[in-house]
């Protein structure tokens, strides 16, 4: 299984493709479950405790984890699909994949793990048959050292049964707390579980009768997609950040894309075309047959009045705007910061970010300075004055105006530093040009002069 970032195919006409499957309906926000209710599939098979199956099985549950390096751990609370079915098309897919595994769904994972260790069959689980399976276990399907089993078996105690029937404290002195462990986790008392990724709080999912392939039925089923996850967004006063739309395809591979944006947003128009942008990455081959559309960041977002007609655009426009330039270029802006020097005046900021006023003086300066300042030689009538004449790589120049100096000293907030002054003059050439220049060190023949900046 694998899963890798992908474009689409040449558009073929496919008969009622993105059509919904019947009996497969929108997964909705997902509701918190009782613990003592909560219901999951554990999965053992050769290679399934690896995250590339983990992420597969998503297309099945938002809580996916890998259990002990031995298996994989579903939950399956709340999921709208009868028990048995859901265990018989999960087993079918995973064997249609080339990875056969073994299942069993019930309520406690250790109980579970230890049980398809004792080479029980796949079926459904309640509750009581749980409990009744449970002492008859060899104590070699717990999840115990070798070198303990073998203790355990010197001890005449070979199955669950015989272990639950002993005292805990001489079972811990002789062996620790391992059994004891053990022991409360297959009555489900200690269940620990890490999903393979954080489930959203916001998620929709369908399933298709005909696999997508084409970039039409794909934006359709996008579209679909997107006005659910908005209309739940709308419901809980959130917007989304970060969007994650995950294609799974049937030969036990999928695909992703991720979409950050700027603002927080649940306008559908908006959301849906910063992914259809991005469906020439998408490469479904044989088709994708399942979506799943994920808000995995969101923010509160309250209601805002729109424009009216003939008003200026929202800042909601100029957002959309730059989420859908940042999808081409890398978008950002300048912000002052509090530094004397030049190359410290400003930094890059997300084009997002408040704005922030400078309360420095504002100096001619040029727009942009140069990446790497470029060394010069000066002539000077005196040591203090500004140049009357500049050389760059043999070619002389002309001074004909210059304003300056401008003094900078080492910023005493900063910890020491080995700079010395500088003395930066706008001068204009005899040719036309105006440069930024600067002179470092204190005046005399061993300060050296740089080009620092053209000046508009």
């Amino acid at each position: 299984m694998g899963g890798r970032r992908c474009a689409h195919t040449p558009s073929l006409p496919l008969f009622e493709e993105g059509l919904p499957c019947e009996g497969a309906p929108l997964l909705p926000v997902r509701e918190a479950t009782p613990a003592g209710n909560r219901r999951f599939l554990m999965l053992h098979g050769p290679g399934l405790a690896a995250e590339r199956p983990a992420v597969w099985t998503l297309r099945f549950s938002p809580l996916v984890g890998i259990w002990r390096d031995e298996g994989l751990l579903i939950e399956t609370s709340g999921l709208p699909e009868p028990e048995p079915d859901l265990l018989r098309r999960i087993l079918a897919a995973f064997a249609a994949t080339g990875h056969p595994a073994r299942g069993l769904l019930g309520a406690a994972p250790a109980a579970l793990a230890a049980l398809l260790r004792a080479g029980t069959r796949p079926h459904v689980l309640d509750p009581g048959q749980e409990a009744a399976a449970l002492p008859r276990l060899p104590v070699t399907a717990l999840a115990l050292p070798e070198e303990m089993v073998r203790a355990l078996h010197r001890l005449g105690l070979r199955d669950v049964a015989a272990l639950e029937a002993q005292p805990r404290g001489p079972l811990a002195r002789r062996f620790g707390r391992v059994i004891a462990m053990e022991l409360a986790a297959l009555r489900g008392t200690i269940a620990p579980f890490t999903p393979i990724r954080p489930p959203p709080r916001h998620f929709i999912a369908r399933e298709f009768l005909s696999p997508l392939v084409t970039a039409p039925g794909l934006e359709r089923a996008i579209g679909m997609l997107v006005e659910e996850l908005c209309a739940g967004l709308v419901h809980s006063g959130e917007g989304a950040r970060v969007l994650r739309l995950t294609a799974f395809r049937g030969d036990g591979s999928w695909q992703e894309l991720g979409q950050g944006l700027g603002q927080a947003s649940r306008e559908p128009a908006h959301l849906q075309g910063l992914l259809n942008r991005r469906i020439e990455e998408l490469r479904p081959e044989l088709g994708f047959e399942k979506l799943l559309l994920a808000a995995e960041v969101t923010e509160n977002l309250s209601a805002r009045q729109s424009a009216l007609p003939g008003e200026a655009a929202t800042p909601d426009t100029l957002a959309g705007l730059l989420d859908r330039l940042g999808q081409r270029v890398r978008i950002c802006r300048l912000e002052p910061r509090a530094s004397h020097w030049p190359e410290r005046a400003v930094r890059r900021v997300s084009a997002f970010a408040p704005v922030t006023e400078s309360t420095a003086q504002a100096r001619p300066r040029p727009l942009r300075l140069l990446r790497q300042p470029l060394p010069l030689e000066a002539v000077a009538l005196l040591p203090d004055e500004p140049p009357s004449l500049l050389i760059y790589r043999r070619h002389s120049e002309r001074v004909v105006s210059a304003e300056g100096p401008e003094r900078i000293e080492p910023e005493w907030w900063r910890p020491p530093e080995h700079r010395p002054p500088r003395d930066y003059y706008r001068v204009q050439l005899a040719s036309g040009a105006r440069w930024w220049v600067c002179r470092r060190g204190e005046a005399g023949p061993d300060a050296r002069w740089f080009l620092h900046g053209y000046l508009a």
